[in-house]
């Protein structure tokens, strides 16, 4: 309704009118149904977060108190392969910004050992290497545990996944907010990915953002990218994969640019310890 209200005289809606009222949504608006879903979520944080975050699948057995009380509010659905799937992406997208920690104080951390100008050409366009190798730095000396929320008693809220995801946002972010640069949350209904489009002065960048699990599912992920950046119109994409440091992977998980369906593809590794880093 509100998307037809801002545009009445409008024969055709575009993405862009799309993107305006999911930033009221997300930015000013106090929507019932929304806080409704969120109430909801806090309830089963774990289990929302796995299906934020992680490439798990869960299947929809709906005597599970989560998947009951979660599909019953309009949250989740059964999806073609029998597992849970988010029902709208909208809810998706609110539930990521509800649980971002927005409160650690982190991003002026960041900001204070960031030179614009080591990041930017004399052109004006990204180095994103740079950016990437800066990131991989900023995590060996801040680890990822202050992107994990407590509660009253000192015990973890979120799980280790979603810190993962969350620092490289917050690092990214911070860098877009000195620069007046953009970004916005690509809107699907998947699970176990979080894609990121960024704009710095027209030049355009998909960022996908995984964890490592096995090969099969690294190499897949790379092709899913350059499909995502083609129906974007987009001819280059960024692929962050998160990876445990104690395992020996195979050798085709590696850094490397490459050329998928006409598409640059960025493979970028970021190790992490799961004992020391959390």
């Amino acid at each position: 309704m509100k998307l037809v209200d801002n545009n009445p005289d409008k024969k055709v809606i575009d993405y862009d009118d799309y993107l305006k009222v999911e930033n009221w949504y997300l930015t000013e608006a106090i929507d019932k149904n929304i806080s409704n879903i969120i109430n909801k979520a806090e309830q089963h944080r774990n289990f929302i977060e796995k299906l934020l975050f992680t490439e798990i699948k869960e299947e929809f057995r709906i005597n599970k108190p989560a998947v009951k009380e979660l599909h019953a509010n309009g949250l989740i659905k059964k999806a073609d392969d029998k597992n849970v799937e988010f029902w709208v992406p909208l809810y998706k997208k609110c539930l990521h910004d509800y649980f971002y920690p927005y409160e650690n104080g982190e991003s002026k951390t960041i900001q204070r050992s960031i030179n614009v100008n080591d990041f930017i050409t004399k052109q004006g366009k990204l180095k994103i290497d740079r950016i990437i190798e800066k990131y991989k730095e900023y995590v060996k000396r801040r680890s990822f545990r202050y992107f994990r929320e407590k509660d009253e008693q000192g015990n973890y809220k979120s799980i280790k996944e979603a810190a993962l995801i969350y620092s490289f946002e917050t690092y990214i972010q911070s860098f877009l907010q000195m620069i007046d640069g953009k970004s916005y949350r690509e809107a699907d209904t998947g699970l176990g990915k979080s894609d990121l489009i960024i704009n710095v002065k027209g030049d355009e960048y998909l960022i996908e953002t995984k964890i490592f699990y096995y090969e099969a599912q690294f190499l897949q992920g790379r092709k899913k990218l350059a499909y995502y950046c083609k129906s974007l119109g987009l001819n280059r994409g960024v692929y962050i994969v998160f990876i445990p440091n104690n395992i020996e992977y195979p050798k085709s998980v590696k850094e490397q640019t490459e050329t998928i369906e006409k598409v640059e593809i960025k493979t970028f590794l970021i190790e992490y310890d799961e004992e020391k880093d959390f």
